[in-house]
């Protein structure tokens, strides 16, 4: 009896284990956990996380290290990086993202949309990989690059600024000519620049490589790509062509800017007077909405860069206080604000600048009509006319000279919301004139940030070669294009 029960147990036992193993891979996958992920799944966070670091505030590439070192933007309080004393932790984590959730995502997209076959995804991937490069070769100078997204090397080589351009540019040159005949669908619902629009891709690639070339322009010789790009048509033509996100109304998914000024009432955060004196004096219709009216007096009213090292801040005798400078206007602190990657009103300033400086064709006529393509793109971006800004007397220019500075200060102003890319062509054209912040810890306005402080442990050789050959790792060492 006992003999026959082990045989039907050992038989029931048979049978359990042979109907589990039936199906197991299929009964046992996770779907909230996928071990293949289409391509385009990559494209949404790549774009949101790129935005978030570029338009981040406080310590960050778009505001107390960009608008603010471009004097677009000032503060009363907590103002270190104002003096040029920035938070060599936020470096850090600029470093990381850009690489981590930027680049390395960007290079994953493309690779997994090779393997798919959909070109025109891959070439998408392209374009933010090469963009997220030209992001930190801007903000550091050499930087790991061309075994940057080798996996088997730990210890990859910086190189040099004019290697990293190269290949950016190539890497715009090569997504734009798959755009043109390429296949394959850019999934509207993972896009948030351009839900989809191929064509839309393809000028933004060409516009970022004619930025790119524009950069570079003070040390070869770029005209002819220039040329080759106007003549080509492939560039945005208006502001439905942004390369932009378009963020919600709520936390965590609004502009970072609202953010934090707003939500998280850091409003130690003002205008500086530069833009508050020039943009009452060439009555200029954005004014209210760039700026707020203090609240000490309902006067538009900015405050100097600086201040807060021997004089402290507050300052009730400078007036330097919460209620008497006036904060970022409204259209700037509403939460859904677009993150900016490009616009077309910069473009038009960047072949307004080309025009005149003889790179592509048209000269000072061709400029002037550059140049007032991105007034009234930004304008248009503010929701407002520029008729009348624009038909005042004095706004033009009639020779080169002239031209170079109001080009180089209506992109200045038109940048007031990008930080990053304002402090940027600042430092290519040095254009307006800015004086260094009163009580800076040095005697000018930083030219790149300090390498991350994890470098000299994780890629010591490497990280040292790169920091002599720019003259050391200093916030004023200069790069190749300044």
């Amino acid at each position: 009896m006992k003999k026959i029960k082990f045989i039907i147990c050992t038989f029931i036992t048979l049978s359990v284990i042979t109907g589990c193993t039936k199906d197991y891979e299929e009964l046992n996958t996770d779907p909230n956990n996928p071990v293949a992920v289409p391509a385009h799944l990559l494209l949404g966070t790549t774009q949101r996380v790129y935005m978030n670091v570029m338009h981040g505030v406080l310590g960050g590439a778009g505001g107390d290290m960009g608008a603010v070192w471009a004097q677009l933007w000032t503060k009363v309080q907590y103002n270190s990086e104002e003096r040029y004393i920035p938070r060599r932790t936020v470096i850090d984590n600029i470093w990381d993202n850009a690489f981590a959730s930027v680049i390395a995502e960007a290079d994953a997209m493309e690779q997994l949309a090779i393997e798919e076959g959909n070109t025109n995804l891959q070439a998408a991937a392209m374009i933010m990989k090469a963009s997220g490069f030209q992001f930190l070769t801007e903000l550091f100078g050499p930087i790991p690059f061309t075994e940057a997204m080798n996996p088997s090397i730990l210890k990859p080589v910086y190189d040099d600024e004019a290697t990293i351009y190269n290949g950016i540019i190539e890497m715009y040159t090569e997504a734009a000519s798959m755009l043109a005949n390429g296949s394959g669908e850019i999934v509207a619902s993972s896009d948030l620049f351009y839900g989809g629009d191929v064509t839309k891709w393809r000028k933004l690639a060409n516009s970022l490589k004619f930025r790119a070339l524009m950069r570079i322009s003070s040390t070869q010789d770029v005209s002819s790509e220039l040329q080759a790009l106007v003549n080509g048509g492939y560039l945005m033509s208006s502001n439905a062509d942004d390369a932009q996100v378009n963020y919600t109304a709520t936390q965590p998914d609004a502009n970072p800017i609202y953010e934090l000024i707003d939500f998280g009432s850091r409003l130690e955060y003002k205008v500086n007077s530069l833009v508050v004196d020039r943009m009452t004096t060439l009555n200029d219709d954005r004014l209210p909405l760039y700026v707020a009216p203090a609240e000490s007096d309902g006067e538009y009213r900015g405050k100097p860069a600086g201040y807060g090292d021997l004089t402290a801040l507050p300052n009730e005798g400078l007036g330097y206080t919460y209620a008497n400078i006036s904060g970022l206007g409204d259209f700037y602190l509403d939460p859904e604000l677009p993150g900016v990657l490009m616009s077309f009103s910069e473009l038009s300033f960047l072949m307004a600048e080309a025009a005149n400086e003889g790179y592509i064709s048209g000269g000072l006529d061709a400029a002037l009509n550059y140049y007032y393509t991105g007034i009234e793109a930004s304008y248009e971006f503010h929701g407002i006319s520029p008729s009348s800004y624009i038909g005042q007397e004095g706004l033009g220019f009639a020779n080169q000279n002239d031209a170079r500075e109001k080009i180089g200060e209506e992109k200045w102003l038109a940048l007031f919301g990008q930080g990053f890319e304002a402090w940027t062509e600042w430092r290519r054209t040095n254009v307006p004139v800015l004086t260094p912040a009163v009580e800076g810890d040095i005697n000018q306005i930083p030219s790149r940030y300090y390498y991350p402080t994890t470098e000299p442990s994780l890629n010591g050789d490497n990280h040292a070669a790169a920091a002599s050959s720019i003259g050391g790792d200093e916030l004023t060492s200069s790069l190749f294009w300044q």
